[in-house]
């Protein structure tokens, strides 16, 4: 299945080209949900472990997403433009790319876990042991999540999200029966959440492969690899990439302020950014949504309609996001308590949703606005202003975490001034650009 963005309503084409894909990245976000969960009934050890791991297969994706980014743009825009061939011959390139970085990747992580876990200094063996052993099974599992993201972005761009929603939907609960029965059955503790995901993962990519190769990636015979092809799309994703890997590194820095307060505080950031993560899983798949109807709009040169969409979004995206600060700020203990019941982990946890709870609506803003940006190609400009103010969190958290100002606290608060900056920037820039590029 494809679908035309360039006709029809706007508000309800980006409304259904976005449900599958929220539907697909609330899925995702069921995978590390259902870990977590399992794991919390280990204790906050193996809760800091898995959070300690999370940052480096995070920064993997990041890695990848040089290709995965430039993908999506590529697509879209051939689809919008309605050339078939172009689009398949960029899928192709795209799939070879992403398996080229990720083996790299995964080597790295296998060689040098150690120095990797190590540089948190948790002080804690058994933390270590389990954090170590986590990274090395779970990095294995990339392959196959990076193939099924790439599938599901060349989806998103053809303007079907339903079939990336059932395919992850297997695989989810596929991960969902496994989880258990590793963890405790077996008693392969947080080692058994890294094999369930893997081989859900494996099921996932496998159903894509089946069902929409010949479709994204064409006949054999036609395939046009090229090296020349491949550098397009990393250059074409390069900024938002470099910015997820700033973001990543960045993420990694400031997990080590946090384990500087123990590993409650640990434990604590981990479950709070699992919870976080259903607004951005909610906006990411709007954000997903958004950057195809903008290509394939921009393909066709309708930039009123680019413009219409934002807006759409953006209406979307405000009252969403107040929604989740209210829901914050309400339940945040109950929230924290669905993973531990652990009162000192409780407590920060708490803490964090209360405060970060603050910046949703910007979160939803930003990145809305990035979408649109994204989508007409102008990536270096949302990559630009996320780098900049994720980069300033760290001197940031440094100065108001310090024990005669805010304490863990102040690592918190220097998550909400950067998120806040940055939804006024990116929308500052999206009118800039609605002026010169896109009013036609």
């Amino acid at each position: 299945m494809q679908k035309d963005l360039t006709k029809g309503p706007v508000l309800s084409s980006i409304i259904k080209l976005a449900i599958p894909i929220i539907g697909s990245s609330f899925m995702q976000f069921a995978y590390n949900f259902t870990d977590m969960l399992w794991v919390g009934k280990l204790g906050s050890n193996a809760v800091a472990a898995v959070g300690t791991s999370g940052f480096f297969l995070h920064l993997g994706w990041a890695f990848a997403s040089i290709i995965l980014v430039g993908n999506n743009i590529a697509v879209s825009q051939a689809i919008g433009s309605k050339q078939e061939n172009k689009a398949q011959n960029t899928a192709i390139n795209a799939l070879l790319g992403v398996l080229l970085l990720t083996m790299l990747y995964v080597g790295l992580i296998q060689i040098g876990h150690v120095h990797f876990i190590d540089f948190f200094e948790l002080n804690n063996t058994e933390t270590e042991t389990m954090a170590h052993n986590y990274l090395r099974m779970a990095s294995l599992g990339l392959f196959f999540i990076f193939t099924t993201r790439l599938f599901t972005g060349i989806s998103n761009a053809r303007g079907d999200s339903k079939k990336p929603f059932q395919i992850t939907l297997i695989g989810v609960i596929i991960n969902i029966v496994l989880d258990p029965i590793l963890i405790f059955v077996l008693d392969f503790g947080v080692l058994g959440a890294a094999i369930a995901t893997l081989v859900a993962q494996l099921f996932s990519a496998v159903l894509f492969l089946m069902q929409r190769s010949y479709i994204f990636l064409g006949a054999r015979k036609k395939w046009d690899l090229s090296f020349y092809q491949m550098l397009n799309l990393a250059k074409l994703g390069l900024p938002p990439s470099v910015q997820y890997m700033i973001f990543s590194v960045i993420a990694i820095v400031m997990a080590k302020i946090v384990a500087g307060f123990g590993s409650d505080a640990i434990a604590a950031q981990k479950i709070g950014l699992q919870i976080e993560a259903m607004t951005f899983m909610t906006i990411g798949g709007l954000n997903g949504a958004i950057m195809s109807f903008t290509g394939q709009n921009y393909g066709a040169r309708d930039y009123k309609r680019v413009n219409s969409g934002y807006k759409s979004g953006l209406l979307i995206a405000i009252g969403f996001g107040l929604i989740m600060t209210a829901l914050f700020q309400l339940f945040a203990e109950e929230m924290v308590r669905w993973f531990v019941q652990d009162d000192a982990t409780v407590r920060i946890g708490a803490s964090y949703l209360r405060i970060v709870g603050w910046s949703q609506v910007f979160m939803c803003v930003e990145m809305i606005g990035s979408g649109v940006i994204n989508g007409i190609g102008k990536t270096r400009y949302p990559a630009t202003i996320n780098i900049v103010m994720t980069v300033v969190r760290v001197p940031v958290a440094i100065w108001l975490s310090q024990s005669h100002r805010l304490g863990v606290d102040g690592i918190w608060y220097a998550i909400f001034i950067s998120t806040f900056l940055r939804g006024i920037l990116v929308t500052s820039t999206y009118y800039y650009l609605n002026n010169t590029w896109l009013k036609r």
